[in-house]
């Protein structure tokens, strides 16, 4: 379980409480009777019956230690919500925070491609009302989940590739690559272990350069960064938000993996898989994209509170139900309350109206 104490929030957002839950507060170590497995490894969640309520993730594998950007994210959202916001305008509003943080694999963090230059980025947006929109392989934007929500605004669903990105700049978006610091070394030490045979997620046995479909060659030795190997880190995130008139509204982003071929989309964009919404709670999901878009795994989930759990035990229901040599984590909020659970370590944010 993750601990953590939240400082004090700014004066507009007096209404907002911004805690993550520790152990033994609201909840999370009493026996949930609707729980059937031991718990997942990242548990937390509890009742909210009323009034505005925000939870963000950092992705799944992401340490504690990055739970203060997820406040900061979930405490944006609360901003929104404090001020009489939608929903949907809220949870892009979290999330888009997220994007501006470079720790995190999003946006300005997003992962650089198997070729050393190239980011991809995916991102999409849901309503309790069922509008869904998403962008796919976009490049040159910071802010892919405010594009996403742009997309929303058309008679389209999705977005893909070359069309996403000139569309974002005929609507205003900025033309920028979001590259740092960060996001290289973390791309030079992944090719390391690419090139040892120790990638995984399927490419240890696969002949990647017999298939080699980025415009410039394939990554060598002398593309690599010595050093201990990244800890699985830095998954999608994501916003899922319940406003103060009950509708709901998830929202996420992804600059993906760096170790992909050109042009793969995970999730995030994917209807019905990396998030979903409707009129019992909103769902976002971080993972494992391929074994999530097998499982479509937020309307799953989703389903399980409209059934009739709690999302606290929705979510780790969710993740009893995936295979566990996959990672996976699970934020909600629905009619009741909220929830967080992943099979591995997961920072995330909560605001909630007191």
């Amino acid at each position: 379980m993750i601990l953590h104490e939240h400082p004090a929030s700014p004066a507009r957002l007096l209404l907002f409480l911004l805690p993550l839950l520790a152990a033994a507060g609201c909840g999370d170590s009493i026996p949930d009777p609707t729980l059937e497995t031991p718990p997942p490894a990242t548990w937390a969640g509890g009742a909210a019956p009323t009034g505005p309520l925000a939870v963000t993730h950092g992705g799944v594998g992401s340490p504690p230690d990055w739970s203060p950007g997820c406040r900061t994210a979930a405490e944006a959202a609360g901003a929104v919500l404090a001020d009489g916001g939608a929903a949907l305008d809220a949870a892009v509003r979290g999330v888009m925070v997220l994007e501006d943080d470079p720790i995190f694999n999003a946006g300005t963090g997003a992962n650089i491609r198997l070729d050393g230059r190239t980011i991809q980025m995916d991102a999409a947006v849901m309503t309790g009302e069922g509008e869904f929109a998403a962008v796919a392989v976009i490049e040159r934007v910071r802010n892919p989940v405010a594009v996403a929500r742009a997309v929303l605004d058309t008679p389209h669903r999705m977005l893909a590739g070359d069309g996403a990105t000139r569309f974002a700049h005929a609507a205003g978006f900025a033309d920028e690559v979001p590259v740092c610091p960060e996001a290289l070394a973390k791309y030079r030490r992944r090719v390391a272990r690419l090139l040892r045979g120790e990638a995984g997620g399927g490419y240890d046995d696969f002949d990647w350069r017999a298939v080699w479909n980025f415009p410039g060659p394939p990554p060598t030795p002398a593309d690599t960064l010595s050093g201990p190997p990244d800890p699985e880190t830095g998954d999608t995130v994501g916003a899922v938000v319940r406003a103060a008139d009950g509708s709901f509204a998830a929202a996420l982003s992804t600059g993906g993996t760096s170790i992909t071929l050109n042009g793969r989309v995970g999730d995030v964009p994917i209807y019905a898989c990396g998030c979903y919404a409707g009129p019992a709670g909103a769902v976002a999901c971080t993972g494992f994209g391929e074994e999530i878009i097998r499982h479509a795994m937020a309307r799953a989930v989703y389903d399980l509170m409209a059934g009739g759990l709690s999302a606290r035990a929705a979510v780790a229901r969710g993740c009893a139900l995936f295979p566990q040599e996959y990672s996976l984590g699970l934020i909600a909020v629905g009619r009741d309350g909220w929830g967080v659970g992943a099979n591995r370590e997961m920072a995330f944010g909560r605001a909630a109206a007191d």
